[in-house]
């Protein structure tokens, strides 16, 4: 998710927790969300909307201690968590002093994470901001699938977005194992993260050149040629031709191991790819 599409969502979901928090007013009294949002036993769609009244009450130039005290609490409910990390979200936006409590934001997610239901909403939070401590813990359930916070595909995709977290050696390991490439979703998102790293051309061409992988991905190798390597689909598709024998192979011996060594030239779905990057390019 790039930050224009996480800003609009935020806005869209300022508008809508503005609008459960007005219709709850009328039924709430000032004085009681602060209660309400205390008292385990209330029912949780009654904590979450009185959540909503206590941080707006607050004021966006303060910070919101009830919604952070509520994230960072192991034992709240998973609801009330994951209204709290939404409301934090859209809150951190609009506050002057949000620099001054988005360390405390952070640790809370940081313990949010250890609740299953919870995680993915607080996982997501932290790559965004690009948290090292979170990143280290992603990276370490690749190279140790049991200790694994997320599935592969998810733990790539968090990774991806800070380019300096390890993420492309992460999806090199991904793209040279033969155990990991059978996760055809996780490979797929390992030559995304691949396609926007220059020194990764070979791997993406033999990503393209290799009909054992899955569509999507030499779909998106074929894409990232085009652009990291112009030429690079032209050169593959001549050598898959074998139009050209390689120095010091002359002769029939010499075209026959030529021939042997070349992929087979693209076809299908692939091919009509391949033929809209050449028409695009010119």
């Amino acid at each position: 998710m790039n930050i224009n599409d996480y800003r609009r969502k935020i806005e869209q979901s300022v508008a809508k927790a503005e609008a459960a928090a007005a219709k709850s007013s009328s039924r709430t009294s000032t004085g009681a969300p602060q209660g309400i949002v205390a008292n385990k036993k209330a029912p949780a769609k009654a904590r979450v909307e009185a959540l909503g009244l206590a941080t707006r009450a607050e004021g966006p130039d303060a910070v919101p201690e009830t919604a952070l005290e509520r994230l960072a609490d192991p034992k709240e409910s998973p609801a009330v968590r994951l209204a709290a990390i939404k409301l934090l979200q859209q809150k951190q936006f609009f506050s002057a002093v949000a620099a001054e409590w988005r360390p405390e934001f952070v640790e809370a997610l940081r313990t949010a994470v250890q609740d299953p239901k919870v995680r993915p909403a607080a996982l997501e939070v932290l790559s965004l901001f690009k948290d090292r401590a979170t990143q280290e813990l992603l990276l370490e359930g690749i190279h140790t699938p049991a200790q694994a916070l997320v599935p592969l595909k998810e733990a790539l995709r968090l990774l991806s977005t800070d380019v300096h977290a390890g993420v492309v050696e992460a999806a090199k390991k991904v793209t040279d194992s033969p155990q990991l490439r059978r996760n055809k979703d996780a490979f797929v998102q390992a030559v995304r993260i691949l396609a926007a790293d220059p020194a990764s051309v070979g791997k993406l061409q033999e990503v393209v050149g290799n009909e054992a992988y899955a569509m999507d991905a030499r779909r998106v190798a074929a894409t990232a040629i085009s652009h990291l390597a112009p030429a690079g689909p032209q050169r593959t598709d001549e050598s898959r031709q074998g139009a050209t024998a390689p120095s010091g192979t002359e002769g029939r011996g010499g075209r026959r191991a030529a021939a042997a060594k070349a992929p087979a030239k693209p076809k299908g779905a692939l091919a009509k790819h391949l033929e809209t990057l050449r028409r695009v390019r010119g």
